[in-house]
């Protein structure tokens, strides 16, 4: 399967560690040097930017830079003739049935699928009721709501393509226009989530008893950064679409039966592990 791995040059300890689980795993991985949004001069981030628009945010240098490697691995992977590619971020960690279950994505891959996150921010989310499949002892629920993270993820061309389209502009952090499905773009995405998740982050894997490597993320969401737009009725016209995009969604979460958890992140092969009750669970 085709596999691409971000990693900024000055990251090496990163790119080690992700090589070895990958390795490790049978997996041949595609390198894309990661964009340095603090080397992006200032006006073209506002260029690219939709901020002040109304609802929009204004990016840090950092989330520039994260959504611009992320798009320019969807760009390549569209210049190919694969139908999926993985993609990760340099600072997960892999469990270690990932080799196989990516090797046999193309088979258990939704056709109607945008993309399959295969990580978890280990934050309540809203699944469908019933899983439509299990692969390798994991189950695939549809993803009804927001869980953001852009770390580990299968995608699709049909979800390249929507994902470059709603990234003419950039309006929000790119796992927000991922795994959002309030947010306002101009596709809706159709996401999947691998239950239990087969990667999670290392700045919030040790509360799944993983040693931390001391890769912590450097990219927060600049909530006071959401733009009014220029006026009060730009704001409003804002707010009704979101009020109704909300209202959608929980709509159909209602009709359709969907359930909250928290998606647990499960490192071993063993069946036996789903029935683990982490102690990360209370925290929530």
């Amino acid at each position: 399967m085709l596999v691409y791995a971000i990693n900024l040059p000055e990251h090496a300890d990163r790119r080690r560690h992700l090589a070895g689980a990958c390795g490790a795993a049978g997996l041949n991985v595609v390198w894309f040097d990661a964009i340095d949004g603090r080397t992006v001069p200032g006006d073209e981030i506002a260029s690219r930017g939709s901020y002040p628009e109304a609802g929009s945010y204004a990016l840090t240098p950092t989330q520039y830079g994260c959504y611009l490697s992320h798009v320019r691995c969807w760009q390549a992977f569209l210049e190919t003739r694969a139908p999926l590619v993985a993609i990760f971020e340099d600072d997960v960690h892999l469990a270690e049935d990932i080799g196989p279950f990516l090797q046999q994505a193309e088979n258990w891959f939704p056709e109607d699928g945008d993309i399959v996150k295969l990580e978890t921010c280990l934050q309540p989310v809203r699944l469908e009721a019933s899983p439509v499949d299990t692969v390798f002892g994991r189950d695939l629920y549809r993803l009804k709501s927001r869980h953001l993270g852009s770390a580990a993820y299968i995608l699709s061309r049909k979800g390249a393509h929507k994902l470059l389209e709603n990234s003419d502009k950039f309006a929000m952090g790119v796992d927000a226009v991922m795994f959002n499905p309030r947010a306002r773009l101009k596709h809706g995405m159709i996401n999947y989530q691998v239950d239990p998740a087969i990667c999670i982050q290392d700045d919030i894997g040790h509360r799944c008893g993983l040693p931390s490597l001391g890769f912590f993320s450097v990219n927060p969401v600049p909530k006071s950064r959401k733009s009014r737009g220029a006026n009060a009725f730009e704001y409003g016209i804002y707010l009704i679409g979101d009020c109704l995009r909300r209202t959608k969604l929980r709509l159909g979460c209602l009709i359709g039966g969907c359930r909250k958890r928290t998606v647990d992140f499960r490192q071993s092969a063993d069946p036996s592990c789903q029935s683990a009750k982490p102690s990360y669970k209370a925290a929530i």
